[in-house]
């Protein structure tokens, strides 16, 4: 597996050379012929009682729900450092403003933003100083 200098795998390199595994496929192949089978086994016990396999059949067959927020307005200057946007935020939850799930998702994002803002300061910084070890004199 060759690898760039950043540790990625080089273009064109794959992760996994082999390719899957002969036994899943020969696992699918069995599955095929007796997947309608299975099912009805897995839905029989599920009605029996079986709570591994009414879990099993309700993961499978019943999306997940998932929280749908309404638009939700309070006062949060984009241009301010993102330490003041928290601030903002904060304050938002603790004036009932916002709801606290909300305000954590907004907390976590800019978490996410600080982190990738401080990689972009050091990436330049490395940048400039690797510019400057080239220009200096030997």
């Amino acid at each position: 597996m060759s690898r760039d200098k950043q540790g990625r795998f080089a273009k064109g390199a794959s992760g996994n050379p082999n390719g899957r595994p002969a036994k899943s496929d020969e696992l699918r192949r069995l599955l095929e012929g007796s997947a309608d089978a299975v099912a009805s086994k897995v839905l029989e016990a599920a009605a029996a009682g079986d709570m591994g396999a009414a879990r099993l059949v309700l993961e499978r067959c019943v999306p997940t729900q998932r929280p749908v927020y309404p638009a939700v307005i309070f006062e949060l200057d984009p241009d301010a450092p993102l330490a003041d946007q928290a601030r903002q935020i904060l304050a938002a939850v603790s004036r009932g403003e916002l709801p606290p799930d909300q305000g954590r998702a907004l907390l976590d994002g800019i978490a996410s933003l600080t982190r990738v803002v401080e990689l972009d300061e050091i990436a330049r910084r490395l940048a400039e100083l690797e510019e400057r070890s080239h220009e200096a004199p030997a």
